[in-house]
């Protein structure tokens, strides 16, 4: 089993390094975007009047970046491996579901992870965050947003016949995430249908421990209540994923 998944993260790895292109816009995308923030919020001088502290947001902010990106570039390429065919032969080969789906999440995580590493590095010197007392817990909580975003993109897949149809699943993931998840809006200021729908956003829980260790002070261990929800969201997405995964349309 275990030899089965390594085999297909490496030849997703491969794949990302054949095709620069790809790969190189994985990796400007974060970095132009987190670059786009500075410069927007450096032109607005009256949030500072108001009291709006950009640096108590902008670990938010990237972990929905991270969030985003790891969702999309793993739904898209795994659409596109089942349009041409790879995904088919890894069946007609005896792969597992199982099996596909850790390989995937194991192969696409090794760029979020470069991702999640670039987002967190432009953050703190852009912004001026020191994140050296929390550094574990933001850490630990990227990456796992990133695997369970991994496994979201996996899951929306299967909805999906080309790449083109990937594009409707986008705004019906993030333009919710981004309001549900508490970075724009209070969740205790969400109509009350609106709270109870917002426990279906990945993002809401890594927003908490965030918001909690670098905002709230309080220790990764008093947090460790919605991190371990996040990588169940993460587990739960992950089965749902495996028991959809289809061979071909």
């Amino acid at each position: 089993m275990f030899s089965n998944i390594n085999a297909i993260a490496v030849r997703i790895n491969r794949q990302f390094l054949r095709d620069r292109r790809f790969l190189g816009l994985s990796l400007i995308v974060p970095v132009l975007l987190m670059l786009l923030l500075k410069y927007v919020l450096d032109s607005l001088p009256g949030l500072a009047r108001l009291g709006v502290h950009i640096s108590d947001y902008a670990i938010l902010v990237a972990a929905y970046l991270v969030h985003f990106l790891a969702y999309v570039l793993s739904t898209i390429v795994l659409v596109r491996d089942r349009k041409d065919g790879t995904l088919g032969r890894m069946f007609v080969y005896g792969y597992r579901r199982r099996e596909i789906v850790l390989g995937y999440v194991g192969g696409y995580s090794t760029i979020a992870a470069v991702q999640t590493a670039l987002v967190l590095i432009l953050t703190k010197y852009l912004f001026d965050i020191n994140l050296a007392p929390d550094l574990i817990a933001v850490v630990l909580t990227m990456l796992a947003l990133a695997v369970v975003s991994v496994g979201l993109g996996v899951f929306i897949s299967n909805f999906a016949r080309n790449e083109g149809q990937v594009f409707p699943f986008i705004p019906l993931v993030i333009v919710p995430t981004a309001l549900l998840s508490g970075i724009a809006i209070p969740i205790d200021e969400l109509p009350r249908v609106l709270q109870w729908c917002s426990y279906l956003i990945p993002l809401r829980y890594a927003v908490s421990v965030l918001d909690g260790v670098l905002n709230q002070h309080r220790s990764f261990f008093s947090e460790l209540g919605p991190f371990l929800t996040l990588v169940a969201v993460g587990a739960g997405l992950l089965a749902t994923a495996s028991l959809t995964l289809r061979e071909r349309e």
